[in-house]
């Protein structure tokens, strides 16, 4: 733990800001909540993992899962030939100098910024009660100039430092505890501490912590009508973090930068528990959510190896308010 923080128990530091929160602990007009513990000492030092220059991408295509949850749909890319009408260019004839083709311009129709691999930014959810992260107000997160809160904010500063993999569903699976990738079983504080220790690694102030459950890679191995079964709404189970405080709690003493799991959810989903958390992490304490991240690729070059610490790059998509981004994620080892 960082002797320049508080602890869990000693939140909020703000009159008036909420049990629990974080708001003020960067400043009243804060918007980056746990990524300001990504300073240039830390992420210099992230930079100095690299030893084989082994890079591992982290997101899936963007036309990916299929099919999606809930209300989002995938988009559909298009790609225009430009100078058809003028020169007149035929189907068929790309190869004849001749037919007019000049150049090329795409666009991807329908793009959900949180409907692939993704970060969860602090608008993304409201809390019922307080409100948005550090007290900002509603009339404050429009999209436009002068908006606040939006993932532009990490876009501008990029998330950079050091990745830490727990392989969670590899550890279980060592020590003989039951457990099934579509479950919605729920990873304890002591299981993460557990996993940790038996990989040799320790969770430091500013890591990006990625945990491996196994549960995208078990929905891309299954077909379409498995698929629509394990994330239909009235079904949908994924394992994830413990539904509790006591999460919140761990995460924070640990003073991690933000979370990201292969998982819908980062926390545990079922129907019943629905997304519990996400207020907590996201508007109380400022701690930015990863979910659909491919980590499966990651997580074996990380058993081969045994070293579960790396360079992690992730560039948000610059857009002025944005909810959710694209992770644009990469570990370099």
């Amino acid at each position: 733990m960082s002797n320049d923080l508080p602890s869990y128990r000693d939140l909020p530091v703000r009159d008036g800001a909420p049990p629990g929160s974080s708001w003020g602990v960067w400043g009243d007009d804060d918007q980056l909540g746990c990524l300001n513990l990504l300073n240039d000492e830390r992420t210099l030092a992230a930079v100095r993992l690299v030893r084989r220059g082994a890079v591992f991408p982290l997101g899936l295509p963007l036309d990916e899962p299929k099919p999606h949850m809930v209300w989002r749909t995938n988009p559909v890319h298009h790609i225009l030939h430009v100078g058809h009408e003028t020169r007149g260019f035929q189907p068929g004839g790309e190869d004849d100098p001749s037919g007019g083709l000049m150049d090329r311009d795409d666009y991807i129709d329908g793009l959900w910024l949180q409907g692939s691999s993704q970060w969860d930014g602090f608008t993304h959810i409201r809390h019922p009660e307080f409100g948005n992260y550090n007290g900002v107000p509603d009339r404050d997160i429009h999209g436009g100039p002068g908006t606040k809160l939006g993932v532009d904010q990490w876009a501008q500063r990029g998330i950079v430092g050091r990745g830490v993999l727990l392989d969670v569903k590899r550890y279980l699976e060592k020590i003989g505890t039951p457990y099934d990738a579509a479950s919605a079983y729920q990873i304890s504080p002591e299981e993460l501490s557990a996993t940790a220790d038996d990989q040799g690694v320790s969770i430091e102030t500013g890591d990006i912590l990625l945990i491996h459950t196994g549960h995208l890679q078990r929905y891309l191995d299954s077909d379409l009508e498995e698929r629509a079964r394990m994330w239909a709404p009235e079904s949908q189970t994924a394992p994830g973090l413990e539904v509790t405080e006591r999460t919140i709690e761990y995460l924070w003493d640990h003073h991690v930068a933000a979370v990201a799991a292969d998982t819908v959810g980062v926390e545990a989903a079922s129907p019943t528990l629905g997304f519990a958390l996400h207020p907590r992490f996201l508007t109380l304490i400022g701690m930015p959510l990863g979910e659909y991240w491919t980590l499966d690729a990651l997580a074996r070059d990380c058993a081969d190896d045994g070293r579960y610490e790396f360079l992690l790059v992730s560039v948000p998509l610059n857009i002025s308010g944005g909810v959710g981004t694209p992770p644009q994620a990469v570990a370099l080892k």
